[in-house]
């Protein structure tokens, strides 16, 4: 399935990325309310433009560096 790039849709492209909600607070070094609040629309622009170039990289990434870093992340380890 291609992935949503540069989609307006947050949360489908976390979820194309296949990272479960927590591993990717946990990666983003934020909350899990805080994430929700970006993929539902109610956060600031700030988070949400921080949250699109963090998909970004991430889409990016080779799908053995995705799955690595899903790894750190699923242990509460910040991505790099």
């Amino acid at each position: 399935m291609p992935l949503r790039r540069r989609s307006a849709d947050l949360r489908g492209r976390r979820h194309d990325l296949g990272i479960a909600v927590r591993d990717m607070a946990a990666g983003l070094g934020i909350g899990l309310g805080r994430l929700l609040s970006i993929e539902d629309g109610t956060a600031t622009e700030d988070d949400k433009t921080f949250y699109r170039t963090w998909l970004s990289r991430i889409e990016g990434w080779s799908t053995g560096e995705r799955h690595l870093q899903i790894q750190r992340a699923s242990i509460g380890q910040r991505f790099r």
